[in-house]
């Protein structure tokens, strides 16, 4: 990923702000320029968790994330606080309202049915995730390893070391509590550490 740019940045808030103020074509200005990191954050999970993107799942994921973003005067898009790029907190969001959705329909039978917990998922090009070096460098040597653990554990140590994100934001993301995104890390990073000393471990 390139370096941050500043400029990048002041143009999310731009576009931002003309979308709360209902500036014309702000909006359409706004899912041409997200829709492709969306879309693929949203496709992605799916193929993280149940090794299948269905076309008409992701539409609908991507469609109702949409819905979720304009509701209530941009409610949502009102709560960016601006701690990370906008992007990479859209991205956020677009996880967890897929895992929601992944949840929700294998409880229905789904997929296979049974619970999204006890998936494994595949592994992420790191290339795909936001990179923070001074605080990656240790889970990036443990990267082949993250598929064992819980959705819910990667996805967490994912936001928080590969793109950047507070404890409070990726709470929100997911729908938990800020200390439960504290033990999901910490068990997290504790896991892995014990997988990277069995033979073979973290090669």
């Amino acid at each position: 990923m390139p370096p941050f740019d500043p400029s990048s940045a002041a143009e999310e808030r731009e576009l931002l702000s003309r979308c709360i103020a209902r500036r014309p074509e702000a909006w359409d200005e706004f899912i041409r320029r997200y829709h492709p990191l969306l879309e693929g954050a949203i496709r992605f999970t799916f193929l993280r968790c149940v090794y299948a993107a269905p076309e008409h799942d992701v539409a609908n994921v991507v469609q109702d994330l949409y819905a979720r973003l304009y509701e209530d005067d941009f409610r949502r898009l009102r709560s960016f606080e601006g701690r990370c790029p906008l992007s990479a907190w859209l991205k956020s969001l677009a996880v967890r309202h897929a895992l929601n959705t992944l949840r929700d329909e294998k409880l229905r039978g789904r997929f296979g049915g049974g619970s999204l917990d006890e998936l494994p998922l595949q592994i992420e090009d790191p290339r795909e995730a936001g990179i923070i070096p001074e605080e990656r460098e240790e889970i990036g040597r443990l990267g082949i390893l993250l598929d064992q653990l819980g959705p819910l554990q990667r996805t967490a140590i994912r936001m928080y070391y590969f793109d950047g994100l507070p404890y409070r934001q990726i709470a929100t993301a997911l729908g938990v509590t800020t200390q439960t995104v504290g033990s999901l890390i910490s068990r997290g990073r504790d896991r892995l550490r014990e997988l990277v000393k069995k033979p073979g471990g973290g090669q």
